[in-house]
């Protein structure tokens, strides 16, 4: 699907919806990449998968919450630079989600044979030894614990004990010449414990200076009978430091020999968490399952991005035709079930549930989508010049098993010249045995849609009264525009109003009256049965 149709129809928003439910971020990158499938039996594999992820949801199995997506730590050790310790920790909480993950659905693969399969390539037993050893390693806070080496358990308790002995003798020492110091506390300057010495008291505190206040009142003295201590303390330090890094590069090395099995882990979970964000949506909002046809079939669907509580479904069957025409007044409703229609396709074959009753759908080739105004002011081109330009691009591609989606094809020229080029490229992509469906004001396309043998009317549903739309789709009849009442009804002079009624074409105002009178008497037979 190209980039520019999937925006038309709103495709990244769904993208993103599905991100929002994964749970770690090579899930989110698989979900915010999904693009509708050509190939039938991978959208059957990806519905299969998502059948059984919903199962495995209702079973209590949850997404990979608490992996990390760590092929870029993988990436560092094959380098051969040391990974920090957050780092590493990332890893084994990766592995011990892998671990976990895998034994929850290998207890349900007769169910979920598809994703059980997803799974089976993951190292389970190398994994888990590699997360032990990182766990036994890691204090959890970015960290090596004590005991990760007997080394390091011996370098660290020495460590300790010096820093004691260092500060217990800085603060005897502070307490025997507190009336030469400017403060009573103990600080530190350059990594070194030091003293507040005023200025004046200089020689009162032997000692190296490690800087002074803004004032130049106080100095900041290391007393030269804690110097030896606090050497001793930065030796340790640098044992401390030489034994970590020793540590983490051994880690370090045990992550790079198992990359190749980290990798394929993060891929398998990613690919589980895809699904179980697609069972998820799907379930949301009350996706139903796809029969395979020739046709596209939506009974009760609706708009996936509209407030379900809100949302009108409409029916739309296009058994028996190639071409839908789709007709009545703005605002109507018409351009939401050109892209109900298109998000339906693409969600099915993106392996989502599309929000339907009744859903019967073909797997397209291509779904094509022109929507909008593409006016650009920068080419030069009006919106009907840049317009024809993309319908010529959708004629050279288009052929069997192309859906075609067209709002307003051909408008924004003379009316009578625009009619008749919507025909010829509605018969056309017929002729090329693509799906089209198209929306349209023209009168002339509406009589083509309703005399060809490939082609067929639908209509959005206004109140016959009050001209308000109903948002529902009638399919088998044109639908009037109905400019000159909501004009009137929004205000517009009714004596002009008037004029331009009158100012129609006899033939128009004929048409226009019969299908007012056949939308009254549609609305009348609705309240009787109600009644």
């Amino acid at each position: 699907m190209d980039p520019r149709s999937a925006e038309r129809l709103e495709l990244p928003v769904v993208r993103e919806r599905l991100a929002e439910r994964t749970s770690f971020a090579a899930g989110r990158d698989l979900a915010l990449a999904v693009t509708p499938s050509p190939d039938p039996d991978r959208v059957a594999a990806l519905h299969a998968e998502t059948d059984e992820a919903i199962g495995l949801r209702e079973a209590g199995v949850g997404g990979p919450v608490g992996a990390h997506d760590v092929r870029e730590v993988v990436a560092t050790a094959r380098r051969g630079e040391v990974a920090p310790a957050d780092a590493l920790e990332s890893v084994a909480a990766t592995c011990a989600v892998a671990s976990e993950i895998c034994e929850e659905v290998d207890e349900h693969a007769d169910d979920a044979p598809s994703l059980a399969a997803l799974l089976s390539d993951v190292p389970r037993a190398e994994l888990a030894a590699l997360g032990a050893a990182l766990a036994d390693a890691l204090d959890g806070h970015g960290g090596l614990k004590d005991d990760a080496t007997p080394e390091l358990a011996r370098v660290r308790s020495s460590l300790r004990a010096a820093r004691r002995e260092a500060s217990e003798s800085l603060r005897r020492l502070a307490d025997r010449v507190s009336q030469h110091l400017s403060e009573e506390f103990v600080t530190e300057r350059a990594g070194r414990p030091v003293l507040a010495v005023r200025a004046a008291s200089r020689s009162a505190v032997p000692g190296i200076v490690h800087g002074a206040s803004g004032s130049g009142q106080t100095l900041f003295v290391e007393p030269i009978e804690t110097v030896e201590l606090g050497n001793r303390v930065r030796e340790l330090e640098s044992a401390e430091t030489v034994e970590v890094e020793r540590i983490l590069w051994m880690l370090t090395e045990r992550v790079a020999g198992l990359g190749d099995e980290i990798e394929a882990a993060v891929a398998a979970l990613a690919a589980l968490d895809l699904a179980l964000a697609r069972a998820s949506l799907s379930t949301a909002w009350s996706g139903c399952k796809v029969a395979s046809a020739a046709s596209p079939r939506l009974l009760g669907a609706r708009h996936p991005l509209l407030d379900p509580a809100t949302a009108v479904p409409i029916d739309i069957d296009m058994t028996g035709v190639s071409v839908l025409v789709v007709s009545g007044p703005n605002a109507g409703g018409k351009t939401v079930a050109l892209k109900t229609l298109g998000l339906a396709a693409s969600l099915h074959q993106c392996g989502l549930r599309p929000p339907a009753r009744v859903a019967a759908l073909p797997v397209y080739r291509r779904i094509l989508a022109e929507i909008g105004d593409d006016q650009s002011i920068e080419l030069s081109l009006s919106t009907f010049s840049s317009r024809v330009r993309q319908l010529a691009l959708m004629l050279e591609e288009a052929g069997p098993g192309f859906l075609v989606l067209l709002d307003e094809i051909a408008a924004g020229t003379d009316p009578v010249e625009g009619a008749a080029l919507a025909q010829a490229i509605l018969a056309a992509l017929a002729e090329r045995g693509a799906t089209a469906l198209a929306t349209t004001h023209h009168p002339d396309v509406k009589e083509w849609a309703s005399a060809s043998p490939v082609a067929a009317n639908a209509a959005v549903g206004v109140d016959p009264r009050t001209f308000e739309p109903r948002y529902e789709l009638l399919a088998g009849e044109p639908g009037a525009s109905h400019a000159l009442e909501i004009a009137e009804r929004l205000g517009v002079d009714a004596s002009v109003v008037a004029a331009a009624r009158e100012a129609l074409d006899p033939t128009r105002r004929s048409a226009d009256l019969l299908l007012a009178e056949a939308a009254q008497a549609r609305a009348a037979a609705d309240d009787e049965r109600a009644r």
